[in-house]
Parts: structure tokens; sequence; C-alpha cells
């Protein structure tokens, strides 16, 4: 009997004590959800905050060349030359480079973002080789610029973790054909399947692009590359390949654009992935003119100079330099008649802001009712 009512209250004394601790352990329960519930909404209200602000910048930029003021929109900056592959059609990991400190990356963006430009794009070589990458991106935003990152996709999958926080744009990842074709024009076998993976990584996180150039090696292959995009859950975005010097690669031929072109369109109309506009695509078919505007989208080398007026007409050389001179200064005086009428080139980065400023109203409206994935 004393036995048992000894064990029976220790029993009632565990069960007191485990009522409180539930009663502690839900309270506490509740006050994390409130936490996690409070951070939520403080992120949300401060992305809506960025959002609206980049925005804000945009049409600013958008009025001003309305007004005939020569207004930069957007930015791509090469923050390194190495790269780990060997594109066929790419002439910078031939070249030697020596990275600009995290300080001067830091002066490089500041001069981006008071010259007007509302999004950039970090380019390479491989960005993603830059182990100080985070750093710069997370300063990128904090201005707060649109921040993308163009990537061959190598080492998206080990370090999409760290710099995802940072990116508020884009990744696009460089796909240049099915597996065999990719791995032949990149130079470097497997690179094709890690570019793969660290899609596959990163879409979770962020979101993702596939970019692809379109050239004589892989023309054949560029509907696989839509429904491989489709497959992935993620869209496409495409552009023909220059003819720059010192490249082993070629522009398919004006029949074969032409071919390649109308087929996207159609693609593009049944609900394929494509983020281009149908206008970009009829240009390069010859189907419809079009006029540059090369001061859209300013472009910075990775010595901190500007690539003035464009990279088709400098072959990628650089100029003015961005500590000597402010990115406004260099643009407002340059002389841009240089460019007039030009069309060289049907490089998206050119093209697509130039519809947009001509107010191609095809442009517009796919732009602003894009596909969805």
């Amino acid at each position: 009997m004393i036995l048992s009512n000894l064990f029976s209250g220790k029993a009632s004394m565990l069960c007191r004590h485990n009522l409180t601790y539930n009663r502690i352990s839900h309270e506490k329960c509740n006050s994390n959800n409130i936490l996690i519930e409070a951070e939520a909404l403080k992120n949300k209200a401060h992305n809506y905050q960025e959002t609206l602000r980049i925005g804000l910048r945009l049409y600013r930029g958008l009025i001003l060349n309305s007004f005939g003021v020569k207004a930069p929109l957007f930015g791509g900056h090469k923050v390194t030359y190495n790269c780990n592959l060997k594109c066929k059609m790419c002439p910078f990991w031939k070249r030697s480079s020596e990275n600009l400190s995290t300080r001067k990356e830091k002066e490089i963006l500041k001069q981006i973002y008071d010259s007007g430009v509302c999004a950039i794009g970090f380019e390479g070589g491989e960005p993603l080789l830059r182990k100080d990458l985070a750093e710069i991106l997370a300063y990128s935003c904090s201005l707060p610029l649109h921040t993308s990152v163009i990537t061959n996709g190598t080492l998206l999958k080990s370090r999409i973790e760290e710099i995802a926080p940072y990116i508020n744009g884009i990744v696009f990842v460089s796909l240049d054909g099915m597996e065999k074709t990719h791995d032949l024009i990149r130079g470097v076998d497997g690179c094709f399947k890690r570019a793969i993976e660290g899609i596959t990584e990163a879409k979770e996180k962020v979101s993702v692009r596939i970019n692809t150039t379109i050239m004589a090696d892989n023309i054949h292959e560029i509907e696989d590359m839509v429904k491989l995009a489709k497959d992935l859950r993620v869209k496409i975005l495409l552009s023909v390949a220059h003819e720059y010097r010192n490249i082993d690669e070629s522009a398919p031929k004006a029949d074969e654009i032409k071919k390649v072109a109308k087929r996207l369109i159609e693609l593009r109309r049944k609900g394929y992935p494509i983020m281009n506009s149908t206008s970009y695509f009829k240009v390069i078919a010859k189907e419809k003119g079009w006029k540059c505007k090369p001061w859209s989208i300013i472009n910075i080398g990775t010595d901190g100079r500007l690539v003035l007026p464009c990279y088709v007409h400098n072959q990628y050389e650089t100029s003015a330099s961005v500590f000597e001179n402010s990115i406004k200064a260099a643009t407002s005086s340059f002389d841009w008649r240089i460019t007039h009428n030009c069309v060289k080139c049907n490089l998206h980065c050119y093209l697509e802001p130039s519809l947009i400023l001509s107010w191609d109203l095809r442009s517009w409206t796919d732009w602003a009712f894009p596909v969805k994935t």
C-alpha cells in the first residue's frame, strides 16, 4: 500500500511536470512561430520596397530615354576573365586576368548605381571562381540593384547556398547544346552534366534561366534545348552568335537562322518557356527592322574600364576608367553617332532593350506578359 501510494504520488508529480512542460513547450512553439512569421513579413516588406525602388529607377530611365536622354538601364560587369572551361565562341578564357579587389569592385558597383542603372549581370570568365563573389553580390543587392549572375553552371551546385540570398534577379546558366555538343563547344568533358546538376539545385532557391548561343555547331539542337528547358521547368533565353575576332566558332547561315527563328516563334506561341520576345526572332529572321540603342546597357571589363560604345564595335576592348571618370560623364560625353543605324549584331543584350526603347508594342507585350514555366 505504501509503495503503491509512493508510486502513485510520483506518477501524479510526473503528470503535473509533463503538463507544465507541455504548456511551456506550446508557448515556446507559439512564440517561435510568431517570430518566424514576423521575420517572413519583414522580408516580404523589404523585398517589396526593394522591387519598388528598382522599378521606379527603371521607369525613370524609360521616361528619360523617351525625351532623348541617353540614360543606361542595364549593366554588365565582368568580374574575372579566369574560367574553368575553354569555349569556342569566347575570347576571354585566353586572356590573363588579375582580379580587382573587393573594395574596387564595390566602387564600380556604386558608380553603376549612380549612373541610373537598375539591373546588373555579373559575368566572366566564370564569376563563381571568385571567392568573394557573395560579398560582391550582397553589396549589389544593398544598393539596391536587380542582381543576376551569368555562369557556366559547373560550380553552381557547390556555391548556390552561399550566393542565393544575394541574388534578387536571375541565375543564367549557359548551355549550348545537348550533352555531346555542349561539351564539345565548351571544351571540357562532363560540363553538361555538372551544369544540369547546378540548375536542378539552384532552381529551388533562385530564378534560373538557360542561356543559349545559337551557333553553326548547335543550330540543329535548338528545338531540343527549348524542350529541355521545359522538362527542367525553367525558361530559356537565346541569342545568335557574333563572330568576334580570335574565336573558333561561327554564326549559322542566314537561311538557317530564319528557319530556326520561325520555329522558335511557333514554340513560343505554343507555350514553351522562351524568354525572348517574338520581335527578337523576327529581327534575326530579317523580317523586322530595328535601331540599336547601345547606351541602354553599359559594360565594364575586369579592369574597371567601360566598353564604349559596345562589345561589337570595340571587339571586347575597354576604354575609359570608371576610377578616373564617372560613368555618367563618360556616357553623356561619348559621341553615339558612330552607332547610328548600326545593326551589325543580333545579340539579345543589345537588341531586346533597343526594341523596348523604340516602343515596339510586341516586345512590350511579351515582356509584360511572359510565358510561364
